[in-house]
């Protein structure tokens, strides 16, 4: 029988939870784009604590995965929290991101040189890249890679090719974290538009209710209403 959880990620297998459907499908469409050719949108994933950001993203990027159109990466960053050299940083995930994409003949010294990763001569598709608790970064690296994204955005943007021909392939980006941790949608000219932030709100009466009510179905014991 299943159960209840109150911390940490949600098992669809062993828990009793709810499906969010209209938020995965939310964030999935800013990050595939209304036109594959166009690229997908760089957003914010925002919440308080324990409101089921990490969990929601990780049902988008099992469903991003199904589409062989592009690389879809997630990388968790609260391992960084204590390191404070924005370099530092940067050489870490770079590292991270080599790894994982097989990217050959790539090094990354720091924030300068970041960007090259996402060159069309580095990774031979395009990228979706979720960064979960990116507000645990200094914010001196959050400037900096919001600055490395912004320009990123801007030059494909301009660009007339297909997203897959571009300079840069990083098709899309989701930032998740507190949103008023991560301030990247307040930066002038910032690609992270407020208008497509998905925030994750806290369950309705009506969620609850349901999950209640398949609580009842399973168990056979009432759940007496306050």
């Amino acid at each position: 029988m299943r159960k209840f959880s109150s911390y940490g990620s949600v098992s669809k297998k062993l828990h009793y939870y709810v499906p969010r459907e209209e938020l995965i499908t939310q964030a999935c469409r800013q990050l595939v784009g209304e036109d594959m050719d166009d690229g997908g949108h760089y957003i914010t994933i925002w919440a308080p604590r324990q409101c089921g950001k990490s969990w929601i993203m990780r049902e988008v990027l099992w469903r991003l995965w199904e589409d062989d159109r592009f690389h879809v990466l997630k990388l968790n960053l609260e391992h960084l929290k204590m390191m404070k050299d924005a370099d530092r940083i940067a050489a870490a995930i770079g590292e991270d991101l080599i790894r994982k994409l097989n990217i050959e003949n790539a090094s990354v010294s720091g924030m300068n040189d970041f960007h090259t990763l996402f060159l069309k001569e580095a990774i031979k598709k395009p990228l979706i890249l979720i960064m979960d608790e990116f507000d645990a970064l200094t914010e001196e690296s959050i400037a900096g890679f919001a600055g490395v994204f912004r320009n990123i955005y801007n030059i494909r943007r301009e660009d007339p090719a297909p997203s897959g021909q571009k300079e840069y392939l990083l098709h899309a980006v989701a930032l998740i974290g507190v949103r008023a941790v991560l301030g990247v949608e307040n930066a002038k000219g910032s690609p992270f538009n407020v208008q497509r932030s998905v925030n994750i709100p806290n369950l309705t009466d009506e969620e609850v209710s349901a999950m209640f009510g398949w609580y009842e179905q399973e168990s056979g014991q009432k759940v007496e209403q306050e």
